[in-house]
């Protein structure tokens, strides 16, 4: 398929996950990522790392792999089960202690993938690296360091602002109208939310759907945008609120658009060409056993994909990076 044609399926794609957030704003959410979102991190994991990860010094993947695992480790023994064999003051500081510094590692994770780009000596990595710690560790206690990097930076700025950087990205290089079309359109239907009345769709969400969304702390989300776009002065989150759901149907369509974009531009970036009969079927494996956690105990899913989605994330900052740069470069560059 060439890039019109991808373009033109985009188009289709960014007005179909609009539509369906508008008619299932938290159903499609949760759908989207539990089935859509692991595969979507296995594959383009499986691309990033085949692509030497966009960094000179490839020991910045162990960097991510222990920040990943930091990250995950106060979601993990946060389970039930963890309480049967562990000390309660164990669990306590594995999960209120542990969560303090997630968002220390991850902005020291994007700093050091600022740095390791252009170096590549141990020396000059060591002193990166120590960079990258006291910068993050003179602001990550800040409020909106914790707002941007805590919040923002794994959810929307990932799923949204990056997707719109590659798009932009793809229309300056195929330069297509359908390409310009779509980003105008990704730009413009979240804007067109401000005059929806929602009241039309006469929502009614099941128990377990609010359940899944309030128990893994999707709603967090929720409330920090409600407070940055001055909808309330602290965080708040109601399901049939106005406000409220036009958030929620902005967040579902980022998400979707987000991993679906990604699939149709297995043609463009031939991230397929990477995939092995060996690579496919583990990945399918690791994909179907994600799937099966969700299915028994939505919970258990969560947090069993937790640590692939944060290493996609952060595996990413990279691409994002060199994507940016060549967004304002003269000389056009092939990521």
């Amino acid at each position: 398929m060439n890039s019109l044609n991808i373009d033109k399926l985009n188009l289709v794609l960014i007005l179909l996950s609009f539509s369906l957030a508008c008619f299932l704003p938290f159903e499609l959410f949760l759908f989207g990522y539990a089935f859509l979102g692991p595969l979507h991190y296995l594959t383009e994991t499986n691309w990033i790392a085949d692509k030497n990860y966009f960094v000179i010094n490839k020991n910045w993947k162990y960097l991510v792999l222990c920040a990943a695992i930091i990250y995950s480790v106060p979601y993990i023994f946060s389970l039930p089960i963890f309480s049967k064999f562990l000390n309660e003051s164990i669990i306590i500081f594995l999960t209120n202690t542990v969560v303090r510094y997630t968002n220390f590692v991850l902005f020291f994770v994007l700093i050091s993938a600022i740095l390791v780009l252009f170096y590549k000596t141990y020396k000059a990595f060591a002193i990166s690296l120590l960079i990258a710690f006291l910068l993050s560790l003179w602001t990550y206690t800040s409020e909106t360091y914790i707002l941007i990097n805590g919040v923002l930076l794994p959810t929307i700025i990932h799923v949204y602002l990056f997707t719109i950087l590659f798009m932009l990205y793809g229309a300056r290089n195929k330069k297509t109208n359908y390409g310009i079309i779509n980003i105008v359109l990704v730009l413009i239907l979240p804007l067109c939310l401000v005059f929806l009345d929602t009241d039309i769709f006469n929502y009614q969400f099941s128990q377990d759907v609010k359940n899944r969304y309030i128990g893994n702390n999707f709603h967090v989300l929720n409330a920090n945008l409600s407070k940055l776009f001055g909808v309330y002065d602290d965080l708040r989150f109601f399901f049939y609120e106005k406000i409220d759901l036009k958030i929620q149907i902005f967040i579902a369509f980022a998400y979707i658009y987000h991993y679906l974009n990604w699939f149709s531009k297995t043609t463009i970036i031939g991230w397929h060409k990477q995939l092995t009969t060996k690579k496919t079927v583990t990945i399918l494996i690791i994909w179907i056993a994600i799937l099966c956690f969700y299915i028994y105990d939505f919970r258990l899913g969560f947090v069993v994909s937790i640590f692939l989605s944060l290493t996609h994330v952060m595996l990413e900052f990279p691409l994002n990076i060199i994507t940016i740069r060549s967004l304002f470069s003269r000389k056009q560059k092939t990521v």
